[in-house]
């Protein structure tokens, strides 16, 4: 079985914010502050019909959200 196609804001080495692909070895894009990659992240996510993973500065993940076709909306959604 496939592994689903991911997205993830990671911290960047060094300073900054990176845009990477779940097994990427190099980030889509590099950001310098968090919102900016966030908002690139969402984009992207939308577009391919991924989930998307938020880290924190320690490499937490933060938040999580989808935007594929989800075949049930989320409890706190009303249909």
């Amino acid at each position: 079985m496939a592994s689903k196609k991911t997205n993830h804001v990671v911290p960047s080495k060094g300073s900054g914010w990176a845009v990477k692909k779940s097994g990427a070895s190099k980030a889509s894009k590099k950001f310098e502050t968090k919102e900016k990659a966030v908002k690139y992240a969402k984009e992207i996510s939308k577009k391919e019909q991924t989930e998307l993973y938020i880290h924190k500065k320690d490499g937490m993940i933060q938040n999580k959200n989808s935007y594929g076709n989800d075949p049930i909306p989320p409890r706190d959604k009303k249909p």
